[in-house]
């Protein structure tokens, strides 16, 4: 984006939607001959799709119960969807289905179709026409045919009760000298509407299409008619009824645990992070055992149950990380296509080379070349105490700028006790206050200012509108740049890493110790500058009489085009300003549980410090 004088023109870096990319579904490979093969294939891959509608149907997806959600918990592995547990199913209701196979030296495999479950031809045997007891002429292809859909619309218990009852074993009636492991007799008997009617086993088996073996496993193990696995009592249940108080404890742990909302992390994430007094989580769960538990006279859950909680809670422990690019990711993972990631790699390399272009003219004195970044959330007081672990503390913000050809870097340094909106308000003030101070050159060199795409940082038309009117006070041109999401390091990154190192093993009781840290961070060329900002430091830009433009879109739509365009919208006509009215009129109050905590950690500061935590002003 170009400011100039009286006209902002803009270049829109937005990118178009991402499709997603259809899922591939791997197919083993036959022979052409096998032609029953990928028949049956086929009714398994619309068996699958259709149960999976079933399962869904008059119901709505995670995303779309959750979408208005603010935060939501990570999800849990759902079993219904595994493949196994699919064809389990279809097994289960007689649909094909893919079983198990095992050849030698390989392991088991699930690829091996398996048909359909259908009831088969009638008995046609001499021996049933001519017994007195066996009737299956009696059974009509319509009888037959209701009582296998019968069957099989039952579930598998229900299955092993109808089979227990209806076959019996009884001794063999045929003695024999020699010893024989036939144990007994099995008489099958099928219902044709009125009463039960004997058959043989050959007309039993095919009209309900079951093995014989399965029949023989659930008669052998039932008694009275009815399956022993019946009587049996499942005690998972019991386990975790003795462990309920523990899990109740152990929620009330993680509820008490100060966290940091996500947008202190990073972007588009829906986490909350614990605060940087837990490094790892060993020492996490070492707090909760030995203070928590210890405290409460409980005994403590295991390691695992409680990381399982732990990410069940949708919680992360607080580790500042560099963005990583969701689109790179996506490509990696074949939800976008090559096109799409192409297209974003060519932005990412063009920002780039366009810095490398602007590092060279201020290299020659031809601009001023600026990076501004916002450091990550610091906390005040941080000490190695465990009273400390369950008390929300102060919140203290560093807004870095950092000059690329003289390697200045001023650091804003302010605490939520003075300013408790991360607005862009804020990030202006401390953006003109630099160009006021830094920038002003006799030969009015032109600005470039290159930051990620925050908007309420940088993106917005509160701050454009500030530079415009910057712009035309001092008769300067700035240019304002924004990197490629995901692809945005920055020089001024270098002065929050030099911060992090100098904090390892410091003790920070005062928001003002950060300051010392800061000036400690670098020696050459120059210690990094710094300004401690209070209340009266922030105005407010953000009202609409001093915006001329009221957006910086240069069309009524997103996904414009990229080309540099003077703004297609007629700006408001007023004189230059002056001078911007108070972002606050007096200090912002904290809230009262927050000022409790902070009282309540005085007694592990040094007693000069207690006068700071005694006057912040609360609600």
């Amino acid at each position: 984006m170009v400011i100039e004088n009286q006209r902002i023109i803009l270049e829109n870096n937005e990118t178009e939607p991402r499709t997603r990319q259809q899922a591939l579904v791997p197919y083993e490979c036959f022979s052409d001959d096998d032609s029953e093969i990928y028949e049956l294939l086929d009714d398994v891959n619309s068996n699958q799709v259709s149960l999976l509608e079933e399962e869904q149907d008059g119901t709505k997806t995670d995303d779309e119960n959750e979408i208005n959600c603010a935060r939501k918990r990570k999800r849990k592995p759902d079993k219904n969807d595994w493949v196994r547990n699919k064809n389990k199913r279809l097994r289960m209701q007689g649909k094909a289905y893919l079983g198990f196979t095992k050849n030698k030296g390989e392991k088991i495999k699930q690829n091996m179709p398996r048909k359909e479950r259908n009831f088969k031809k009638t008995c046609g045997s001499k021996q049933c026409k001519n017994c007195k007891v066996r009737y299956c002429r009696e059974f009509t292809e319509d009888c037959r045919k209701e009582i296998f859909n019968k069957f099989w619309s039952m579930d598998w218990n229900q299955r092993k009760v109808f089979v227990a009852s209806h076959v019996f074993k009884t001794p063999t009636y045929r003695k024999t000298k020699e010893h024989s492991r036939r144990a007994g007799t099995y008489a099958y008997y099928l219902n044709d509407g009125h009463e039960n009617l004997q058959v043989c086993r050959t007309m039993f088996i095919n009209t309900l299409d079951i093995g014989y073996k399965t029949i023989q496993y659930w008669v052998d193990n039932s008694a009275f008619g009815m399956t022993k696995d019946a009587a049996k009592v499942s005690t998972k249940d019991f386990v975790r009824k003795r462990h309920t108080e523990s899990y109740k404890f152990l929620g009330e742990f993680f509820d008490s645990l100060p966290k940091l909302p996500s947008h202190y992390c990073r972007r588009d994430t829906l986490k909350l992070y614990l605060e940087y007094s837990f490094q790892t989580m060993n020492q996490l769960y070492g707090v909760y055992t030995d203070n928590f538990c210890r405290e409460k006279s409980l005994v403590p859950l295991g390691r695992n149950v409680f990381v399982k909680t732990f990410k069940e809670n949708n919680l992360a422990l607080y580790t500042p990380k560099k963005d990583q690019c969701n689109l790179c990711f996506s490509f990696k993972y074949g939800n976008i296509t090559e096109e799409e990631h192409k297209v974003h790699i060519e932005r990412k390399e063009n920002a780039r080379q366009s810095k490398v272009d602007d590092k060279i003219l201020a290299e020659k004195g031809e601009i001023i070349l600026l990076t501004i970044d916002l450091q990550a959330v610091k906390l005040c007081p941080y000490l190695p105490a465990n009273k400390i672990y369950f008390k929300t503390k102060l919140c203290c913000h560093n807004f870095t700028v950092y000059d690329l050809r003289s390697r200045d870097v001023m650091c804003y340094w302010f605490s939520e006790n003075e300013n408790n909106q991360l607005k862009a308000s804020t990030f202006t003030s401390c953006i003109i206050d630099y160009l006021q101070e830094n920038c002003l050159t006799p030969l009015k060199t032109p600005i470039v200012i290159y930051s990620d795409g925050c908007g309420y940082q940088n993106r917005n038309n509160v701050l454009a509108n500030a530079l415009l009117n910057f712009s035309i006070q001092h008769n300067i041109v700035v240019f304002q740049k924004y990197l490629e999401p995901g692809h945005t390091q920055m020089e001024c990154e270098s002065v929050h890493s030099g911060i992090e190192r100098c904090l390892r093993h410091r003790e920070i009781h005062l928001p003002s110790d950060y300051v010392s840290v800061t000036t400690e961070a670098r020696k050459t060329p120059k210690p990094y500058g710094v300004k401690t900002l209070d209340y009266t430091f922030f105005k407010d830009y953000s009202s609409s009489k001093y915006l001329r433009y009221s957006s910086i879109r240069p069309g009524k739509k997103s996904f414009d085009p990229e080309d540099y365009i003077e703004l297609p919208v007629r700006p408001k006509i007023m004189p230059p300003i002056l001078s911007y009215p108070p972002l606050f009129n007096s200090p912002p109050k904290l809230k009262t549980e927050k000022w409790q905590h902070l009282q309540e950690l005085k007694s592990v500061l040094p007693k000069d410090t207690h006068a700071f935590y005694d006057s912040i002003l609360h609600s």
